[in-house]
């Protein structure tokens, strides 16, 4: 196995591919910059759940992270393009203006549970 074959070297790659700074993708993942250096210098291995994780935010396979090719080119995986990720936006919008909808209706029938009880506490 070269080294060029090695998860930590795959990831620095796609790392510096995207222009990202170790410490910029260190806290897109949610780990100490020190945490990944390690990695990317093969002295320590990150779980399945964060390979993933860094696959997805430098937007190239997972399987490429694990048994990349020397020759092989990140630049052919690209990230989503900007009308995917307004589509996505505007999903998520529309959820959050559901969730605000639902908790009024769950506040509501909790008012009218505890006025239901006080009204039968008051007539026991």
């Amino acid at each position: 196995m070269n080294d060029h074959t090695l998860v930590g070297y795959q990831i620095a790659k796609a790392r510096e591919t995207k222009g990202l700074s170790s410490l910029q993708l260190a806290r897109s993942v949610g780990v100490e910059e020190a945490t990944l250096l390690n990695w990317e210098s093969e002295r320590s291995s990150p779980r399945a759940n964060r390979l993933a994780q860094i696959a997805g935010i430098l937007g190239v396979p997972l399987a490429w992270l694990i048994a990349g090719e020397e020759d092989e080119d990140v630049t052919e995986y690209d990230t989503p393009n900007l009308k995917e990720t307004a589509s996505i936006e505007s999903k998520l919008e529309n959820a959050e203006h559901l969730i605000k909808q639902l908790t009024a209706l769950v506040d509501d029938i909790r008012g009218q549970t505890r006025k239901f009880q006080q009204d039968l506490d008051v007539n026991s």
